[in-house]
């Protein structure tokens, strides 16, 4: 593993934009914001110490993943290669950034949690992954909110067989219809 690969947890400061290179390739540009917070011994409070804002860079299918599934204030984990990027500012000042290449970008389940279903068994993934429409899914689908409540075993589910409930919805549709029923309003 090279050194200069890092993994940071933080909270991205601003929804991702998805933009494509004139060539095609998608790339998105998160900013996470990694905050230090320390214990204050006097007043037994926890304080801000610093924060650290790296701006993370994400190409093809993760940052159209990426765009698409996160939003301003998610606590994520970003693992990748680390890199300082140098410019002159306008007033002729050297300035600084550092910078994540990302590999992988995630969810941190440790503020949020998320329904992920399984991936289609077999070599040719992708074409068994088809939803009920034929269009062809992602293969991976995930849903922020709350963890589900549990429910006594004794209770009749109202999902058939295959994974739709009376009006014909997919568990996954109908938990996201739920979650956004009773979701608190967004800051941004």
């Amino acid at each position: 593993m090279p050194a200069n690969r890092i993994t940071v947890i933080g909270n991205l400061t601003r929804k991702p934009e998805l933009r494509y290179t004139p060539t095609g390739v998608a790339v998105v540009e998160l900013t996470v914001a990694e905050n230090y917070r320390r214990l204050d011994t006097v007043s037994k409070e926890w304080r801000d110490v610093s924060k650290t804002y790296y701006r993370v860079t994400c190409w093809r299918s993760l940052a159209e993943h990426a765009a698409g599934t996160l939003g301003k204030g998610h606590s994520v984990i970003v693992v990748g290669r680390m890199y300082m990027d140098e410019w002159v500012g306008r007033e002729g000042e050297l300035r600084r950034t550092l910078c994540i290449e990302a590999d992988s970008v995630g969810y941190d389940l440790k503020y949020s949690s998320a329904l992920v279903p399984p991936r289609a068994p077999g070599p040719d993934r992708q074409a068994a992954a088809e939803d009920r429409t034929g269009r062809p899914a992602s293969g991976w689908e995930v849903v922020v909110g709350e963890p589900p409540t549990d429910e006594p075993d004794d209770v009749d589910e109202p999902f058939d067989v295959d994974g739709e409930d009376v009006e014909g919805r997919s568990m996954v549709d109908r938990i996201r219809q739920e979650q956004l029923a009773t979701a608190p309003a967004s800051d941004g």
